[in-house]
């Protein structure tokens, strides 16, 4: 068995579903299941939608636009559109109708329509080719209810997913969403940005899959952005642990959390190009960590948190120790930290949400005082010549170097 997932990019129109379906057809001598995500921008779509329903503001010209974009690609591939895809369009303006007054909540309910209506599309052109089977990840994926980052209930998960899925796939591929689940209560969840490929991770892991594939715009793992780097080079094979350590810095080729699932049962997870399937791509199994490429990293639109001790006593372990629970607390990653006798400074993406509630949580002990517009640039395994490929740089606000890697937070030039 295997797991396929396949990203915004690669059904971003008519023609990148009928090659999704010319590169399922060359796999199909064992059982296979589909992860898609929404097509294109739509994600981003539906959030600028989203945000001015839950202000009450107008949004019919935003939601007509990608009505029109999914009816364009409706149109080029079937001769009338399947109700079903009609019929989640429907449910998607009824929603907006009701934002209610969580906002994240809110937020869960209507960008999964963007996978919704994406594996619907191509559930119907796969079934107009073979036999196959749609599924809805929220009847299987069972989270709690953080909302916009819930996290897998995975012996429920594990259990719908063995007891829904063998009998799907014995009628041929099955198509579902990446991203998705849904709490205890039945109410739609999502699992980060960019979360179908822990998606896959999730099916691959409960299937006891033979292996996961990430179909991608690139020809595999590469050791830098190419849009940023000319040179940018593939590799042909990491480990395990190399991936999860370039994900915690911010490499956005696969998703952080997708690692573990797949190393718990040893399945390699492949990373290959949609545009040439033939080619060999990345490998990421069970291997010793070895000596391995500069990697560059770069991550815009940081914070730079910085809390102080308010009574002038020093920052010992016990405040440090309420700082990592407020930041637990306010679901904040710390992209780099620095201490001092009297502060303690993070490095964040820039959500003035999170922010808004680490000030809270910490107001009675700690002064907080932030700056922003920060980029943060990371180079792992660095070399002798890597520092001259970094960009210009502005103000450099924090800088720290170990044997292996180097980071620094600067203000753009």
């Amino acid at each position: 068995m295997r797991i396929f997932k396949f990203g915004g990019a690669s059904v971003k129109d008519a023609d990148g579903v009928r090659n999704l379906y010319q590169i399922v057809s060359l796999h199909r001598d064992k059982p296979l299941v589909i992860v898609v995500s929404a097509m294109g921008k739509t994600t981003n779509a539906l959030e600028v939608i989203a945000k001015k329903a839950y202000a009450k503001e107008n949004f019919q010209e935003e939601l007509m636009q990608l009505v029109d974009y999914h009816q364009a690609v409706c149109n080029d591939l079937f001769s009338e559109t399947p109700q079903d895809i009609s019929n989640w369009l429907v449910q998607l303006d009824e929603t907006l109708k009701g934002p209610g007054k969580n906002w994240l909540q809110f937020y869960d309910q209507i960008i999964p329509f963007g996978e919704l209506i994406s594996t619907s599309i191509v559930y119907h052109y796969i079934k107009e080719q073979v036999s196959c089977d749609w599924l809805d990840a929220r009847s299987v994926i069972k989270t709690n209810s953080f909302f916009t980052e819930a996290n897998i209930d995975w012996q429920l998960t594990e259990h719908f997913i063995a007891r829904d899925l063998p009998e799907l796939l014995e009628n041929g591929p099955v198509v579902t969403q990446g991203f998705i689940g849904s709490d205890l209560t039945g109410k739609t969840t999502t699992l980060g940005r960019e979360g179908s490929d822990f998606s896959g991770a999730i099916f691959a892991y409960c299937l006891k899959a033979e292996s996961l594939t990430v179909w991608k715009d690139v020809p595999g793992l590469l050791n830098a952005d190419p849009k940023k780097f000319e040179g940018a080079e593939l590799f042909d094979e990491l480990s395990y642990q190399e991936v999860t350590e370039l994900t915690f810095y911010g490499a956005k080729v696969i998703h952080p959390k997708t690692i573990r699932p797949l190393a718990q049962r040893d399945i390699p997870l492949y990373v290959k190009s949609f545009i040439d399937p033939s080619g060999a791509g990345t490998v990421i199994a069970d291997k010793e960590k070895i000596s391995t490429k500069h990697c560059f990293v770069f991550k815009e639109n940081q914070l730079l948190v910085t809390l102080r001790v308010k009574d002038s006593s020093l920052m010992d372990e016990k405040k440090l120790v309420k700082i990592f629970q407020a930041t637990s607390h306010a679901n904040i990653k710390i992209n780099l930290m620095h201490n001092s006798a009297l502060t303690f400074t993070i490095c964040m993406d820039d959500n003035m949400d999170k922010l808004d509630k680490l000030k809270d949580y910490l107001a009675g002990d700690f002064s907080v005082l932030y700056n922003e517009g920060l980029h943060l640039a990371t180079i792992k395994n660095y070399e002798s010549g890597s520092f001259s490929m970094l960009p210009a740089m502005g103000e450099k606000i924090l800088e720290q170097q170990t044997r292996n890697n180097y980071q620094v937070l600067y203000r753009p030039a």
